[in-house]
């Protein structure tokens, strides 16, 4: 049976949301410990890493955050520009403006490019084990990724109860290079 992307998008939004808060904590923990296994090793100091403030009982990357401070890894947010992303530094003392859907975005003079991301650390609502990513439906990074860099790495990050069997994918979905959950690394 084939659900269609909205239903299957609240389906799985609302599984998401059923999770307590100390079952959100220990994902969010297990989840730095797969980055820190799979992929901190591939990230030199001063390389430029995306990720995400949580919303809407997405993973939360503030563990992941803080170790990157920690290891002198510079750390951006994506912030709206007309209907893509560009991102900016996001530091512990950065200021912040809120965007057109109320959403808290640091202030940035001069955000840097989606191509200037070595790894972006990605919300979803729901993927597939093929590196298929089912966003909120915004098309926001699709459209910031569409002619992406060799060099950036889109990494999805997802508890484990969103994971299909294969999402329904259009031609406009930009593929994962990988996914972290809080028990595995998959790489696509």
């Amino acid at each position: 049976m084939s659900l269609d992307r909205q239903t299957l998008r609240q389906n799985l939004r609302a599984k998401r949301k059923q999770l307590t808060e100390a079952e959100q904590h220990t994902a969010s923990l297990q989840v730095l410990e797969q980055f820190q296994t799979a992929l901190a090793s591939s990230l030199e100091p001063q390389a430029n890493l995306a990720l995400y403030l949580t919303n809407d009982g997405e993973i939360s990357p503030s563990d992941i955050c803080q170790w990157c401070w920690d290891h002198d890894i510079n750390v951006f947010l994506p912030v709206l520009v007309g209907q893509s992303l560009a991102f900016a530094r996001y530091t512990q003392d950065c200021e912040w403006q809120k965007n057109s859907f109320n959403i808290l975005e640091p202030v940035d003079p001069a955000p840097l490019a989606g191509s200037e991301m070595d790894m972006v650390l990605m919300p979803l609502v729901g993927f597939d084990a093929q590196g298929g990513r089912l966003g909120m439906g915004g098309g926001f990074y699709d459209r910031t990724f569409e002619n992406k860099a060799e060099r950036t790495r889109l990494i999805g990050l997802a508890h484990d109860c969103q994971e299909v069997e294969q999402l329904p994918i259009e031609s406009w979905d930009v593929p994962l290079s990988g996914m972290l959950t809080p028990s595995r690394h998959i790489k696509c």
